[in-house]
C-alpha cells in the first residue's frame, strides 16, 4: 500500500515547510518542493485540495491536477480513494 502524505502550504506573506507546521500526530508530511519533484518526475500521485470553500476560492494557488474536495464531507468521498496510489493532501 502506499503511504499517504498530507502536505500544509501557509498561504500569505512566507511559504513555510509543512514539516515546521506539523502537529506530532505521526502523519508523514512533504514540502510543496518536494510535491512538485515528484510531479516533475512524474509520479503517479493524487493530489486531493480540501481547503474550505473561502481558502480555495479566495486564493490564486491552485496545484494544476489536484482534485478539489469539500474537507466536511470527508467520510462520503474517502471510501472512494484508489488503494493503489499516493495520496497527497492540500490544506491550509
Amino acid at each position: 500500500m502506499k503511504r499517504v502524505y498530507t502536505l500544509i502550504i501557509a498561504l500569505g506573506i512566507m511559504f513555510l515547510p509543512a514539516i515546521a507546521l506539523a502537529a506530532d500526530d505521526g502523519v508523514p508530511r512533504i514540502t510543496k518542493e518536494e510535491l512538485k519533484v515528484k510531479m516533475d518526475k512524474g509520479e503517479d500521485v493524487l493530489v486531493l485540495d480540501v481547503r474550505t470553500g473561502g481558502s480555495y476560492t479566495g486564493s490564486n494557488v491552485k496545484i494544476k491536477g489536484a482534485m478539489r474536495f469539500a474537507p466536511n464531507d470527508v467520510d462520503a468521498w474517502s471510501k472512494n480513494l484508489p488503494k493503489d496510489k499516493e495520496i497527497i493532501i492540500y490544506c491550509t
